[in-house]
C-alpha cells in the first residue's frame, strides 16, 4: 500500500477488510466468552498492532455462515421437537 493514499481511502480499506472485537461478536451473535474461546483455540485469527486488536472480516463472515451447521452438529438437542 502506498503512503500517498488519502486518509479516507485507508480508513475504508480497514473497514472493508477488518473488524473489531465488538463488531465480530455482533456479527457472530455469540457471547464474549464464546468468542474468546474461539480465538484461544485458533478458530479465529487475532491481529495485534500497537495495542489494537482486529480480525479479518472475511473470516468472521465465513464463520457466521457456517455457524448454523455447526450448532446443529454439536447441539442437536436444540433442534428436537
Amino acid at each position: 500500500m502506498k503512503a500517498n493514499l488519502s486518509k479516507e481511502v485507508k480508513l475504508q480499506f480497514l473497514d472493508d477488510y477488518f473488524v473489531s472485537t465488538t463488531e465480530a461478536i455482533n456479527i457472530l451473535q455469540i457471547s464474549k466468552q464464546s468468542f474468546y474461546s474461539l480465538v484461544n483455540r485458533n478458530k479465529i485469527q487475532r491481529i495485534n498492532k500497537s495495542g489494537v486488536v482486529l480480525y479479518f472480516r472475511d473470516e468472521i463472515i465465513e464463520r457466521s455462515n457456517s455457524q448454523k451447521d455447526l450448532r446443529y452438529k454439536y447441539r442437536p438437542f436444540d433442534y428436537r421437537k
